[in-house]
């Protein structure tokens, strides 16, 4: 109800011309509008990079991208591991309703640094973590790249 008559206000304040900014601040303006910048969800991806010795990659570049429908898939959505091998990927919030995510999105080594000698690798299978008040945190575990004899 206060949302309608706050609505109906708004479209009364502007047709009669008056100045909107005046009245309501930008952050009563977007709650009355229904959007804004505010995060309303968050999706994270983690995972560890290891090479077949165990030991940490550190700085390949790793990406996830996900099936959004009928032979529909998103861009990659790209992080670099850091000194444990770990990555962390923050996914954008149009890809937050895929049905069963967990099974939608598929991770990628898509470089890897040279001293690693370590052939790249499509890892498919995520795992739900932890979920409350809005954030889900997603894992992929251990992601072990075989070491490449040369």
């Amino acid at each position: 109800m206060r949302f309608l008559f706050m609505s109906m206000t708004l479209v009364l304040m502007v047709t009669f011309g008056e100045a909107v900014r005046d009245r309501w601040s930008r952050d009563e303006m977007v709650e009355m509008a229904g959007y804004g910048e505010e995060k309303l969800s968050s999706v994270l991806l983690t995972a560890f990079l290891l090479s077949s010795s165990s030991s940490p990659i550190h700085g390949a570049t790793v990406g996830i991208k996900c099936h959004t429908g009928y032979r529909r898939r998103s861009k990659w959505i790209k992080a670099v591991t850091n000194e444990l091998g770990q990555f962390v990927i923050d996914l954008p919030s149009h890809l937050h309703a895929i049905p069963d995510l967990d099974k939608a999105c598929i991770i990628k080594t898509l470089s890897v640094p040279k001293p690693y000698r370590c052939a790249s690798k499509t890892h498919r299978g995520i795992q739900l973590l932890s979920s409350s008040n809005g954030s889900r945190v997603y894992t992929a575990g251990n992601i072990t790249l075989q070491e490449s004899t040369m």
